[in-house]
């Protein structure tokens, strides 16, 4: 990753907000154009030993130089917070904001790719009523099959941090840990999708949401 890579894009962002059209940028009433103050090396490094990881390289350096959240993509970024159940991702000053994640949590190993197979597997094998005697064993069979669905389901969020809402549910992940580590997935299962790669890393995404936003409002 370059050194120059976030050169004066906190200050490419800021001067967005006053651009006329600006609110007519989609996603722009979630954030107005607003970042956070940046991180310090000190806040950084407390909330990479909740995370029990490093962040990726490209996010860790975008909280220390552009902001720890705010504008960018879709509703805007979420903002790691400290609060007494430890760093967590939260949407501070986000009119939209996304799940909140744990940073514990996040720092799971991502599983989402592997899931895939096994969730499929679950749902070929969902109870049917007419499989089963009476109303009664079909209930106990089904809220088993239930059961292992909504934790196969959840586990594919483990790993990653919800970053951006997109609206209707949809949501961009960056994942935290594992050979996909600082990548942009989408949350795509209000379309019966999964969690899937959108092909960028962070800096990719972030720095492409703002030179199509320049380019829209022809700053």
């Amino acid at each position: 990753m370059s050194e120059n890579t976030w050169a004066g894009v906190r200050e490419r962002v800021l001067r967005l907000a006053g651009h006329p059209g600006a609110e007519r940028i989609f996603g722009a009433r979630g954030h107005g154009f607003r970042l956070g103050p940046v991180m310090g090396e000190e806040q950084v490094r407390a909330l990479e030993a909740d995370l029990g990881t490093g962040l990726p390289a490209q996010y860790r350096s975008f909280l220390l130089q552009v902001g720890a959240g705010g504008a960018g993509p879709d509703y805007g970024l979420m903002t790691p917070v400290m609060g007494d159940g430890g760093w967590q991702w939260l949407g501070v000053g986000l009119a939209f904001p996304a799940q909140p994640t744990a940073a514990g949590f996040a720092g799971r190993p991502f599983v989402a790719e592997a899931l895939r197979s096994e969730l499929a597997a679950v749902e070929a094998r969902e109870p049917a009523p007419d499989a089963f005697a009476t109303d009664e064993e079909f209930s106990l069979a089904y809220a088993a099959w239930e059961a292992r669905y909504e934790e196969l389901y959840d586990a594919q969020e483990a790993g990653a941090v919800f970053l951006s809402e997109q609206g209707c549910g949809y949501a961009s992940l960056l994942v935290m840990t594992g050979p996909h580590r600082g990548t942009i997935w989408e949350d795509l299962r209000p379309m019966d999708r999964g969690i899937e790669p959108t092909g960028h890393d962070f800096a990719r995404w972030y720095r492409r949401w703002l030179e199509r936003t320049e380019r829209q409002l022809e700053t």
